[in-house]
């Protein structure tokens, strides 16, 4: 013990003043393992990850399951397996113009018809893109996490020392309580780096979630961003006088082309209807992402605002840290450590407070302020 005091005294980092308990940490398990994270930032690398990776295999075994494609060729001599490969490697189209026309009398299908010259034409090849491109988004709101994960080498585990749980032996605790003060004191001011590095990764989910954005909306033909707004107005239609945004984004029915060679070595060109079945789940999959990704995007953006307050003025910091210690501690306590707190230090007791009971965390804000009320006594008095 004594050359763990004189290691502290020495303002060793923070691996050499909590050495000998660290390892005590290792026999908890990695889902309870806590975090310098927020609530927020958890629901972009856990909740958003699961749920495109869910669909991501949702899409992918609806594809290998079942009829990828299903096309109607006007020659009998055509192989049904061909035209469906062909038709689903290539890309189908659809007639924007015909779109309104009234089905069954007008036009067999809503958005088909005959092909006029010059006529505009969509085509539709993201279908067979659609499980990649949902696995790619998937991992890229997974980097930020990852990137924190390597840089903050544990810091707030560590200096938990396992407070997080109820310890029972209160000599025990004590010990641990007075190491973690031990910690907070010799290296005090020295956790700036380590919380910035958060705030970079917190605004990488920010510029995440809008590329994710961008990129949808591309990846759909510049339909994405009215999407949810548009099915949303769809529901308040009367039925005889709505089009369904869906179906026009994820179409059910579209046409395809093949040529051939005929017997006199003329080109043939025969016309198919296409049935696309995974459509249906799509434009269900890209609501449900429409939705969560405004909400998403929301709640980052109130995120970041917050944060920056708490990084640029000090009273708001201070105001946070009276909160957390009104019930439990002295606000006279919480002022004087507040007070004397830059970004760094609150970050990390705002953070070592969310993950502690919250007599345990008033005690440790005593002992500190103690020891700093001392520290500047013996300040004065040299």
């Amino acid at each position: 013990m004594g050359e763990d005091k004189s290691a502290i005294k020495s303002g060793t980092p923070m691996l050499g003043v909590l050495g000998p308990l660290s390892s005590q940490t290792k026999l908890f398990s990695s889902r309870t393992k806590p975090r310098g994270d927020s609530f927020i930032f958890r629901m972009h690398y856990r909740t958003t990850f699961v749920f495109i990776m869910a669909c991501c295999l949702l899409v992918t075994a609806t594809q290998y399951l079942g009829d990828k494609i299903a096309c109607l060729v006007d020659k009998d001599s055509l192989s049904q397996k061909v035209i469906d490969t062909y038709c689903f490697i290539s890309s189908t189209y659809t007639l924007p113009s015909t779109k309104d026309m009234q089905e069954g009398l007008q036009v067999a299908h809503r958005g088909l018809g005959p092909d006029v010259p010059e006529e505009e034409t969509v085509y539709h090849n993201y279908y067979m893109w659609v499980p990649y491109v949902l696995f790619l988004q998937a991992l890229c709101f997974y980097v930020p996490h990852w990137l924190w994960k390597m840089m903050q080498t544990d810091k707030v585990m560590n200096v938990l020392q396992g407070l997080n749980y109820l310890i029972v032996d209160q000599e025990q605790r004590k010990k641990k309580e007075d190491t973690m003060v031990d910690y907070l004191y010799y290296n005090w001011g020295r956790h700036n780096i380590w919380a910035i590095k958060y705030v970079v990764c917190e605004t990488l989910n920010l510029l995440n979630i809008i590329l994710q954005l961008i990129i949808t909306n591309q990846f759909l033909g510049g339909e994405f961003m009215t999407y949810g707004t548009q099915v949303v107005e769809f529901m308040n239609y009367e039925p005889q006088n709505r089009s369904d945004p869906m179906y026009e984004i994820f179409p059910r029915i579209t046409k395809c082309s093949f040529h051939r060679y005929g017997p006199s070595g003329s080109i043939e060109r025969h016309d198919a209807l296409c049935v696309l079945s995974i459509n249906i789940l799509n434009e269900k999959i890209y609501l449900a992402l429409w939705f969560w990704f405004l909400f998403l995007l929301v709640l980052t953006i109130l995120l970041m605002l917050y944060r920056m307050a708490t990084l640029l003025f000090k009273p708001v910091r201070s105001k946070l840290m009276l909160g957390r210690n009104a019930r439990y501690g002295s606000r006279d306590t919480a002022y004087f450590v507040a007070e004397k707190c830059d970004f760094g230090d609150w970050y990390l007791l705002n953070t070592l407070s969310r993950n502690m009971n919250g007599p345990v965390f008033a005690e440790v804000l005593k002992k500190l302020t103690r020891k700093m009320e001392e520290g500047d006594d013996a300040t004065l008095k040299a």
